[in-house]
C-alpha cells in the first residue's frame, strides 16, 4: 500500500490479458468516520488483508465498472459486513446477495468525503468516477487510462502491444479505446454534459486503475483528452 495524499492509499497489481502483463491499482480512502472506502478491488492476499486492516476497518466494497468484478467476491467473504456497491451490469455477471447498484439520482451516502458521476450513455461500462476533495483527486476505472512507453517490445507479449493494443488506441494517456471508436456512446450530448461536470471538479492528479498515475497538469490533459466528445 502506497499513501498518495491525505486519507488516500493505492495498492497496484497487474493481471494477465491475451499474453500481455495488464498493470492495475486499487484504490483505498479512509472516510472521516474511520471506515475504509475501497475502490476496484485487486486480488486478495494474506500481507494486502493485513496492510488494508491496519488502516481501518473495511466499511464499503466499490466496482463502478461492469468489466471490474474480477475479485469482488473474494473481498465479500473476507469482510461480509462491508457495503458493496457495484455498477448495473455486475449483478448479472456475479451472484450478489446485498448490494447497491450505482446510479444516477442516489443518494450520496460518502458526502462527506466523495463526490460521483455516473458515466450515462455508455452501458458497456456503466462507470461512475469520483472526486475525494482531500487529496484533490480524481479516481477512475476505465474512462481515461494512462500507459506508459513500453521499452520491451520483444516476444509474444510485446508484439501484441506493438500490433494490436497500441493501434487501437491502449498508448499513452488514452480515453478507453471503445469511447474514443465511438461505438459504444448512445448519447454523445449527455457523455459531453458528464465530462463537463467532471472538469468542474478541483482534481489534481487522476487515478486510474491501468497504467501511471497523472500526477502533473491533470486538469489540463483531461480537458484536452475530453475535447473530442466536448461539444
Amino acid at each position: 500500500m502506497r499513501q498518495i495524499g491525505d486519507d488516500i492509499w493505492v495498492h497496484e497489481d497487474s493481471m494477465k490479458m491475451l499474453g500481455t502483463k495488464l498493470g492495475l491499482r486499487m484504490t483505498v480512502i479512509r472516510l472521516q468516520d474511520g471506515r475504509l472506502w475501497v475502490h476496484s478491488p485487486t486480488a486478495i492476499s494474506p500481507s494486502l488483508q493485513q496492510a488494508v486492516n491496519e488502516l481501518g476497518p473495511v466499511g464499503y466494497l466499490v466496482a463502478a465498472n461492469n468489466h471490474h468484478s474480477k475479485w469482488l467476491q473474494d473481498w465479500i467473504e473476507v469482510y461480509p459486513d462491508a457495503e458493496v456497491y457495484v455498477s448495473a451490469g455486475i449483478p448479472r455477471k456475479v451472484p450478489l446477495s446485498n448490494y447497491h447498484i450505482l446510479q444516477s439520482g442516489m443518494e450520496n451516502v460518502w458526502q462527506d468525503d466523495l463526490e460521483w458521476l455516473t458515466m450515462p450513455s455508455v452501458p458497456m461500462f456503466n462507470e461512475t468516477v469520483f472526486y475525494h476533495s482531500r487529496s484533490n483527486s480524481l479516481i477512475v476505472t476505465d474512462l481515461v487510462q494512462n500507459y506508459p512507453e513500453n521499452p520491451n517490445k520483444a516476444g509474444f507479449a510485446g508484439a501484441m502491444t506493438k500490433y494490436i493494443f497500441e493501434p487501437i488506441g491502449f498508448k499513452g494517456f488514452c480515453v478507453a479505446p471503445p469511447l474514443k471508436m465511438g461505438f459504444t456512446l448512445k448519447d454523445k450530448p449527455a457523455f459531453s454534459r458528464f465530462l463537463q461536470s467532471v472538469q468542474d471538479w478541483d482534481f489534481t492528479q487522476i487515478i486510474v486503475t491501468h497504467g501511471d498515475i497523472i500526477e502533473k497538469e491533470a486538469k489540463a490533459k483531461f480537458a484536452s483528452l475530453s475535447s473530442r466528445f466536448v461539444s
